[in-house]
């Protein structure tokens, strides 16, 4: 059966004309590196350069239709949701967070919100953490949001773009019905982009969440992961985990995904980023989440798509 496929500009036909949320999007100021809380390092003129070249594949359309490159999105809304410091590593694209830099590795990444770790109460921070726990309905409405969000994301390019996800850490090899695959396939389905669930596999290691140390958690995913050559003309890699914390996941598929795929780009990507609050400086917040993804995540007749 042909895969459903829709312009990769459309919009979701529940979007509101909202002012206020046109004037909130995001710039990007190509900055600091950033482990979490405050940038601790400037990167040389070249990588800024090459983050601007690399996002200036990323198109954004705003909830009034009009399509531009993030490069030229204004740049207030960053700095007063989250803070001067924090702007310079994480802008709103469209309904997206983007991160331009992750700790562990070169990757940036694309993400729904904040899973705030000390303030488990926090609305968002609850909903990802019952999806986390695995309950049926925060994965469906989770899954419903992640690709809601994607709806306003676009590139000015015309790529071959496929979709991997992480394995479990007590497996070799992705199983379907795992929260990482789960919204990575639905992803995939709801672009018209390709699902490649088996081209990335890896070896069985502890699980890293109880680990204390950020060193040992990243070592614990070093050099794990397989990827089989994709094949055809290079395009883009879009890697999905459930949440991202570091980045050593992501890190270690990308890195065996250039192995064996020479050529392709690569795009992280995940329900939520790790944050604490404790460890910010400014505002950490999930107030730039759309009313629309709030409306997604509930199942609101209002925001049915066919698509998720």
């Amino acid at each position: 059966m042909d895969k459903k496929k829709r312009p990769a500009t459309q919009s979701s036909s529940a979007a509101q004309v909202d002012d206020d949320w046109v004037a909130r999007l995001a710039d990007f100021l190509f900055g600091e590196d950033k482990k979490t809380g405050p940038p601790t390092q400037s990167p040389s003129a070249d990588a800024g350069d090459d983050e601007a070249a690399r996002l200036a594949d990323f198109l954004v359309t705003d909830e009034l239709g009009v399509t531009r490159p993030v490069s030229e999105v204004p740049s207030s809304y960053a700095a007063r949701m989250f803070g001067e410091e924090a702007a310079r590593i994480y802008g709103v694209m469209g309904r997206l967070l983007h991160l331009n830099r992750l700790p562990v590795g070169d990757l940036s990444l694309i993400t729904v919100g904040f899973r705030i770790t000390d303030r488990p109460n926090e609305k968002w921070t609850r909903r990802f953490n019952q999806f986390k726990y695995g309950e049926p309905a925060a994965i469906r409405a989770a899954t419903r949001t992640f690709c809601a969000a994607f709806d306003l994301f676009s590139f000015d390019w015309d790529p071959r773009v496929v979709v991997v996800s992480s394995v479990s850490s007590g497996q070799n090899i992705v199983q379907h019905d795992t929260p990482a695959s789960i919204l990575a396939s639905a992803l995939a389905e709801s672009r018209g982009w390709e699902w490649l669930p088996h081209h990335v596999t890896k070896d069985r290691h502890p699980r890293i969440t109880g680990i204390p140390s950020a060193a040992k958690r990243d070592a614990t995913v070093d050099g794990v992961y397989l990827s089989t050559p994709i094949g055809g003309e290079p395009g883009l890699v879009i890697v999905v985990d459930d949440f991202c914390t570091r980045g050593a996941t992501l890190a270690d598929i990308a890195r065996a995904v250039r192995e064996s795929n020479p050529g392709w780009k690569i795009q992280g990507a995940s329900l939520a980023k790790a944050e604490r609050a404790a460890y910010w400086k400014g505002e950490l917040t999930n107030a730039h989440i759309h009313d629309s993804l709030d409306a997604t995540w509930r199942g609101d007749p209002e925001a049915a798509s066919p698509w998720y």
